[in-house]
């Protein structure tokens, strides 16, 4: 009788009790549980620890499981293969569209091919017809059958000689014109500018101007006075502006494109820190290349006559026999600028032809010329000829920009044009020869130290390092990984890149105060342009590692199993020194080109450019 009035009091406590656990079964049901079952420690009277911190790491935790619940690795995955289907795709419906229509406008009409045979040979005879009355009867014959041929042929790339030649400008009206190189194009573009409904130039205002720029002058003034006082800018339509300049003039702003593929950044940062204020992004990595080093300045014993230096030609000729022998030149393009005019630049392709086998010449796209020539255009290696020389003691004369900043212009050309070695000939001592303001003593300090101002850029960066990123790198080279922290690729660095076999993981840690959610467009804009270049990522989270770092890296290591990336401990092997293969191309020249060249091997971790490269 007294335990069923003892159970009869309690009752109500135990409702209530029951109520509560209920309610916090909502909300924490496996705290509900344990209190319910009198588990450890939750058997007694009182809550313990600080139950509003717990709650609020339950809701977190919750929260980010949630979040795990999306796999970023499989996320990725799904978006290479959905691109990589999307640009083969594209590709395809492009080429079957364009052949499409323009099989469907050629089908069953024969006339049109006649005329597209007939203006094709038409334009092969008016090239080597000399005679006037020849050339205009040709001449009317070509733009006869192109008034049947442009309708049938959606795209036309040409010269502008050859299309002021082709279209009538009275009748031909094209959807789009675009003038490429617009900033080498003269007066004469304006003749394409008329032809279509929008207008595309592209072109760089800091490069050279037209080569012929000066001349006809007073014909020009006469026709802009009496032709076009009415248009804008007017007074600027001349030989000493471009199409490009004529464009901007005209047209405002333009579209900046800062993206920059063909240089090595040692190579670049010259010109962009000569014409562009550093705002062009190099991505070309520094180890795209085995040529070491990127810049070279080589002093010869030289002096100039009128325009020339034959000490300067005679070493760059010895050094291209060299480097046809050495077989880590193997296939290289090579060409020549004079920066101090074409006189030079006849020598040294005269001595080519001479001493080059042709075949060389052909294969390896070997030419010299001025800036102007290269516009454009692009070599593995380039010869850079200063040609003067001091006639006696103190600085020679200083080279600065130029009128109109033309020699600024040419040296911008010059200095860009190598894709993996640049080399700069001299014939004088920069620190005792050249003043301060010397253009020329720009290029040789930059020679000297390429990666200058990207080192003290660097240095700043590096004192960025993460607790994250150091404790996913410290998992990887546990597991006996080659792991290099804040990789460089051009303008952008990867937080890091695991290395193995001849391949590459790109590795980012997201999620700490240095890769937050406010630059996460960012983050992926820099990964789009990074994977163009080939690389592939895993993403690792901070909420996912620091809650349980094992299974957060299981995808990092499934993908490096994935791609036959073995583990390689980081082994510092000693470096060939960066002067070795000049060293080697110089024992050639030394030897008469008979010596047997062994090229010495590359470092199997990523070269350090040095604080300052030695100028021969």
């Amino acid at each position: 009788m007294e335990y069923a009035r003892r159970l009869h009091a309690v009752k109500p406590l135990v409702v209530e009790r029951d109520a509560l656990t209920a309610r916090l079964a909502l909300v924490a049901p496996g705290w509900a549980e344990q209190i319910t079952h009198r588990v450890p420690p939750h058997h007694e009277g009182t809550v313990p620890g600080d139950v509003a911190m717990a709650g609020t790491w339950r809701q977190l935790h919750d929260t980010l499981a949630e979040r795990d619940k999306l796999d970023a690795d499989d996320l990725q995955r799904q978006i290479d293969r959905t691109r990589e289907t999307l640009h083969q795709m594209t590709e395809w419906l492009i080429d079957a569209k364009a052949w499409g229509k323009q099989l469907e406008r050629l089908q069953g009409n024969h006339s049109i091919r006649q005329a597209l045979v007939g203006w094709l040979d038409t334009t092969k005879r008016l090239v080597s017809t000399r005679q006037l009355d020849g050339r205009q009867s040709l001449l009317a014959e070509a733009r006869r059958l192109m008034k049947r041929c442009a309708d049938a042929v959606r795209v036309w790339i040409m010269p502008i000689s050859i299309m002021a030649e082709s279209f009538d400008p009275t009748t031909t009206r094209f959807d789009v014109v675009i003038i490429d190189e617009a900033s080498q194009a003269d007066l004469n573009a304006l003749i394409p500018l008329y032809l279509g409904k929008p207008v595309i130039v592209v072109g760089d205002h800091e490069q050279v101007t037209p080569l012929g720029v000066g001349k006809g002058q007073i014909i020009l003034d006469n026709l802009r006075k009496s032709m076009v006082q009415d248009i804008p800018n007017s007074h600027l339509f001349d030989n000493l502006s471009s199409i490009y300049d004529v464009g901007r003039q005209s047209f405002g702003d333009a579209i900046r494109l800062v993206e920059h593929f063909r240089c090595v950044p040692e190579i670049i940062t010259f010109s962009n820190q000569l014409s562009y204020g550093g705002k062009i992004k190099p991505l070309r990595e520094s180890n795209s290349t085995d040529l070491k080093p990127a810049c070279v300045g080589w002093r010869v014993d030289g002096v100039r006559e009128g325009d020339t230096n034959k000490a300067e030609a005679r070493r760059i000729i010895d050094t291209i026999k060299a480097m046809i022998q050495h077989p880590r030149y193997a296939d290289k393009s090579i060409g020549i600028i004079s920066l101090l005019g074409e006189a030079q630049a006849l020598l040294i392709q005269s001595m080519l032809h001479k001493e080059i086998p042709g075949v060389e010449i052909e294969q390896r796209r070997i030419q010299a010329g001025i800036s102007g020539e290269f516009q454009g255009d692009e070599r593995d290696i380039m010869f850079l000829s200063m040609v003067d020389s001091p006639a006696s003691e103190g600085t020679l004369r200083a080279t600065g920009e130029g009128a109109f900043e033309l020699i600024k212009k040419r040296y911008n050309v010059a200095a860009s044009r190598a894709r993996d070695q640049m080399w700069v000939m001299h014939s004088f001592d920069p620190d005792v020869h050249l003043k301060s303001t010397d253009l020329r003593l720009k290029l040789l300090q930059h020679v000297r130290a390429p990666l200058a101002l990207l080192h003290a850029f660097n240095q700043e960066v590096g004192k960025t390092e993460s607790p994250f990123e150091r404790a996913v790198l410290k998992r990887l080279t546990d597991a006996g990984y080659r792991v290099k922290s804040q990789w460089q690729v051009g303008y952008y660095r990867i937080d890091m890149v695991v290395e193995g076999a001849g391949k590459r993981l790109a590795v980012e840690c997201d999620g700490d105060r240095y890769h937050p959610m406010e630059k996460l467009a960012d983050d992926m804009e820099r990964q789009s342009i990074l994977e163009r270049l080939g690389w592939q990522f895993v993403r690792i989270r901070g909420s996912a590692f620091f809650r349980n770092p094992e299974l957060a890296m299981r995808p990092l290591f499934d993908r490096l199993e994935e791609l036959a990336i073995p583990p390689e401990a980081n082994i510092d092997q000693a470096p060939a020194s960066d002067m070795t293969l000049i060293d080697e191309l110089d024992d050639l020249i030394r030897d008469g080109f008979t010596a047997d060249i062994v090229p010495a091997p590359m470092p199997t971790r990523s070269p350090r450019a040095p604080s300052a490269l030695p100028v021969r």
